[in-house]
């Protein structure tokens, strides 16, 4: 089965060929550098991004995968599946690869599968390489297992007994765990995306320099909210350079007015008391959920899984419970990338999840799982 995938879910612009589950060719293009002057993903510019790049990367994937060795994959007459991400993600950005999967499919004349972005970070753990390695390690998924999603924009854990199929058993009320690594950064003045800059800041802080919430640590359930520690910390920070509203011409507190005003030192403490926080919050639940659900396997996906605390705190939390657990290796399958929707791909043709009418395929911008 040959299967090429569009993913335009934000604001790196991917597309990759498969041949069942080996990666053949996956190319991703990001302007990750222009973001970081608007402090953040501008919408607009993502879609324009997307349709400037989605036919040159279509074009250098077929020049890739027209050099595998194992079995040349030359052009879209080549091609058995189109598959395409349709959610959650940016609403215009889902709009280009969409639209550019269907003008594919309308031309050559191929069958689409309509992706969850979401369930493409999970199966990310099953992408081989050409030669059909795993990338991550497991072969295939051990059931029942536990699955954990965590990016900014999901903090979600799922009980899987088979391919496909997912019960929801925990997930965040506000904010995700990336969300808040990102506004933590902001309130420290690190440019966007904060989250590898405040682990590379936290590597020279002292993590018990400020004692920051676990919020939901007491809750019977695996809910996770990070709300309260976000507060925690611009509390902390207004604390440290004195607090703007108190002032006497009552000049309305803004965070970017003072994060110049820490230390080195306080940033660094902070970056790391506040990720140590977010994680402990984040293993709590699932360190919970391992003792209730005995599951085979975790499996986790989506950008806070390159966060190495966080991996090597999962490691230890897993190795105390027996549970194998496994994350997309090399780190660039963390992120956003049409090689993981090509893999879920595989599995939704296996279970019949055709798209019947292309037409009527439209995106979806806050698509659950369930």
């Amino acid at each position: 089965m040959k299967i090429l995938a569009i993913d335009t879910s934000c604001d790196d612009t991917s597309i990759a060929i498969t041949k069942n589950r080996n990666l053949i060719a996956n190319v991703f293009w990001s302007k990750i550098k222009v973001y970081e002057k608007w402090g953040g993903v501008v919408p607009t510019e993502a879609k324009r991004q997307h349709i400037e790049f989605l036919p040159k990367a279509l074009e250098k994937a077929f020049d890739d995968a027209s050099d595998a060795t194992n079995g040349a994959i030359k052009s879209m007459s080549d091609i058995d599946f189109i598959a395409v991400t349709y959610g959650p993600g940016l609403a215009i950005a889902l709009e280009a690869g969409i639209s550019k999967a269907k003008e594919l499919a309308t031309k050559y004349n191929k069958p689409i599968i309509a992706v969850n972005h979401m369930v493409g970070h999970i199966y990310s753990n099953l992408v081989r390489d050409e030669t059909g390695t795993s990338y991550s390690g497991v072969n295939d998924f051990e059931f029942p297992l536990l699955a954990l999603t965590i990016s900014g924009g999901h903090t979600d854990l799922y009980l899987m007994k088979n391919h496909l199929q997912f019960k929801h058993i925990g997930y965040t009320i506000d904010d995700a765990i990336g969300e808040a690594f990102d506004k933590v950064g902001r309130m420290l003045g690190l440019p966007y995306p904060a989250g590898p800059k405040i682990e590379a800041l936290a590597k020279e802080g002292d993590e018990n320099a400020f004692e920051f919430p676990r919020p939901m640590a007491n809750s019977d359930d695996y809910r996770w909210s990070y709300s309260g520690l976000k507060t925690a910390v611009l509390y902390t920070i207004k604390k440290l350079v004195g607090d703007y509203e108190d002032r006497p011409d009552k000049k309305k507190f803004k965070i970017e007015d003072v994060s110049d005003k820490l230390t080195d030192q306080q940033i660094r403490d902070i970056a790391a008391s506040f990720q140590k926080a977010a994680v402990d919050a984040l293993l709590m639940k699932v360190k919970k959920a391992l003792g209730e659900f005995k599951p085979k396997i975790l499996v986790v996906g989506g950008g806070v899984v390159a966060n190495s605390h966080l991996r090597e705190k999962l490691n230890e939390v897993c190795s105390d419970a027996d549970v194998d657990l496994y994350y997309p290796k090399p780190i660039w399958l963390c992120t956003d990338n049409a090689a993981m929707v090509a893999i879920a791909g595989y599995y939704y043709t296996k279970d019949g999840r055709i798209v019947k009418d292309i037409e009527k395929l439209d995106r979806i911008p806050n698509l659950r799982i369930e």
